[in-house]
């Protein structure tokens, strides 16, 4: 089956990506933590990976260089969604292999142009 995982720890921020990518016929599955992300990634291969960057405990550029490095998963794309518009940041999301960078509040528009670019 290919979806798009969103990995967040936020519960109602992961629930309202959910809300958007469902909205243009994707299959979604929402995972609140590294843990949890790298149990949904063993089970059922995605299409696509939205992780937030700023998560307690492992932070979504170690989740990043971790699925980069499994040979099984590392080439699913993965975007980085977080609040932080700094380009710093942004140059770090993509060291850590990253294909795309979206800030929080996610546009609609964005998130359309990334689910049709990776499907």
């Amino acid at each position: 089956m290919s979806y798009v995982l969103i990995v967040d720890d936020d519960k109602y921020m992961a629930k309202a990506l959910t809300d958007m990518v469902s909205l243009f016929d994707r299959k979604v599955q929402a995972v609140h933590g590294p843990r949890q992300a790298i149990q949904a990634l063993n089970a059922d291969r995605p299409q696509l990976i939205l992780l937030d960057l700023n998560m307690a405990g492992v932070d979504g550029l170690e989740v990043c260089r971790y699925i980069k490095r499994d040979p099984i998963n590392g080439d699913v794309p993965v975007v980085f969604i977080t609040a932080e518009d700094d380009p710093t940041v942004m140059q770090k999301a993509r060291d850590a292999g990253a294909v795309d960078y979206l800030v929080k509040p996610v546009d609609i528009d964005r998130l359309e142009k990334v689910l049709n670019t990776v499907s």
